[in-house]
């Protein structure tokens, strides 16, 4: 008897921290049904998305492959229609795939690989935001994050990411409808690969009143560590502050609170809509062979060491929540401690579908699970390596995670070094201590033995300058964007009277 291929559905938040989630200890959180998936399910307590940053993020995700090896370095960056991704790997093993919400393809491709797209996506497609090293960090570009984002942040009657994610919410509800339906005039069981991505609670912050009245004055923490770095041993961070005008104007500490929990209210608002499709699903008979994998693109400071949004290094920034909950045969419920990051999502989906391993660098999830539970792995045995090379920062950035280390190279910046285990807060650089020489000295080694940095920086500074021509040049005459418009549904009844009201139909057997 063959085995029955689960459904997957994949449901991203852009820029959700971890540490802001009940599941990942926060007490303050009100995640409660982001918390029920990871009590029946498994917790990566130590993933990291593979660059800080949207797009490059998510093209990395989808194909399972660095963003420097795919040649996206930021989010004006556009990603090759001719490389694989999981979508198109899912698809081509007989799963129905549909995108729905945001992705932040950059280029004309706006689907790699998935059968359907049922919304346009939140930002443009076009190359609107290439980063320039050769410009002064104070000639700031308008589409760098600003700090009037911190400022203005409250409640919000509507918006147009409240907009947007409901739109998201509703497609998705609809869309498992859908399969139901399409399975029932097949007289078939097809499997589906679902994607929701929805834009909260990245900035601006500006959540429903419902979800702000949650929380109380004060009971949302203060950040727990507001100073700002040393700048002579972490310049990165005062790059970033200028970048977004922080440098100039900082929020008192009563705007850090609002801000805070503006955003701790946008992730309620993405946990109710977490719930609505896990109760959509139990309504359809779907959730016994279904899997939800909870990921974000990367997280948010929030405050801490004086940043907000991405783009750092530190765990607040690059370390994201992945949550899997599906069928006990195959996903075992526990947490697991061993660094994962993004780039294992593409593997594990095609360990999930029953499918070969494709040569792509991460690891399914799946079988690090089965080797934990076996106590064949432990939190030191693989490495996880994060890019920045965007906006920001002068020269690429490369982070290396080996057990409880992390360390930061920067051409032109102090090296960095941190030990979790003894400084989770990542406040002391013990880079240049003695006792830590030999661990320097190997983690410098693995970044330089995969990368040829000033080989990489070139490459980045070349493809700045031609996408700035290319960019220009478009912006002349008739211009033709690459925004995705999803085409007119044919839903109800049109020529085929009864056979469409038959094929709309799913029954409740109880009635």
């Amino acid at each position: 008897m063959s085995i029955k291929r689960p459904n997957i559905i994949v449901i991203q938040a852009d820029q959700m921290a971890a540490q802001a989630l009940g599941a990942y200890g926060d007490q303050a959180a009100k995640t409660p049904h982001i918390d029920a998936l990871a009590e029946s399910g498994a917790v990566f307590d130590r993933a990291y998305c593979n660059t800080p940053l949207c797009a490059p993020s998510r093209a990395s995700m989808m194909t399972g492959q660095m963003p420097s090896d795919l040649g996206c370095f930021d989010n004006g960056d556009d990603f090759a229609a001719s490389i694989p991704t999981f979508a198109h790997r899912l698809r081509g093993a007989g799963y129905h795939t549909a995108l729905i919400g945001r992705m932040h393809f950059i280029g004309p491709d706006q689907q790699h690989g998935f059968e359907q797209r049922l919304t346009t996506d939140v930002y443009p497609a076009d190359l609107d935001m290439i980063p320039d090293w050769t410009r002064p960090l104070e000639q700031r570009l308008q589409w760098y994050h600003d700090a009037a984002a911190v400022f203005e942040a409250g409640v919000s009657k509507a918006s147009v990411q409240q907009d947007f994610d409901d739109e998201v919410t509703f497609r998705s509800l609809r869309h498992l409808n859908d399969r139901v339906r399409a399975n029932q005039a097949a007289g078939e069981d097809l499997p589906f690969l679902m994607v929701t991505s929805f834009i909260h609670p990245h900035d601006p912050y500006e959540p429903p009143r419902e979800h702000w009245d949650r929380f109380a004055d004060g009971e949302i923490p203060d950040p727990a560590h507001p100073e700002v770095p040393d700048p002579a041993q972490d310049p990165h961070s005062h790059r970033l502050r200028a970048m977004s005008g922080f440098d100039q104007r900082y929020p008192d500490i009563d705007g850090v609170r609002r801000a805070r929990r503006a955003y701790y209210a946008a992730v309620s608002y993405i946990d109710d809509q977490i719930g609505r499709i896990r109760a959509q699903l139990q309504a359809l008979d779907l959730d016994d062979n279904t899997v939800i994998i909870v990921i974000s693109d990367h997280g948010d400071m929030l405050g801490e060491k004086g940043l907000w949004f991405k783009m750092s290094p530190y765990e607040q920034s690059s370390r994201v929540p992945l949550i899997m909950q599906g069928p006990a045969h195959l996903v075992p419920t526990g947490r697991f401690a061993e660094p994962v990051s993004l780039l294992d999502l593409a593997p594990t989906l095609l360990d999930l579908a029953g499918m070969e391993a494709a040569q792509l660098p991460g690891s399914s999830l799946t079988e690090s699970m089965r080797r934990a539970q076996r106590g064949e792995a432990g939190a030191g045995d693989r490495d996880v390596v994060i890019e920045y090379l965007a906006e920001g920062t002068l020269r690429p950035q490369l982070t290396i995670v080996r057990g409880n280390y992390k360390f930061v190279l920067c051409p032109g910046d102090p090296e960095q070094l941190f030990d979790l285990a003894a400084d989770p807060d990542e406040l002391r650089n013990a880079a240049t201590d003695p006792q830590h020489a030999e661990v320097v000295a190997a983690l410098r080694g693995a970044l330089e033995s995969r990368y040829d940095l000033p080989r990489l920086e070139s490459k980045i500074l070349a493809s700045q300058s031609s996408r700035r021509v290319v960019a220009n040049s478009l912006q002349q005459g008739k211009v033709h964007h690459w925004d995705y418009n999803p085409e007119p549904e044919q839903r109800y009844v049109r020529g085929d009277f009864w056979n469409a009201l038959k094929y709309g139909t799913i029954t409740d057997p109880e009635r």
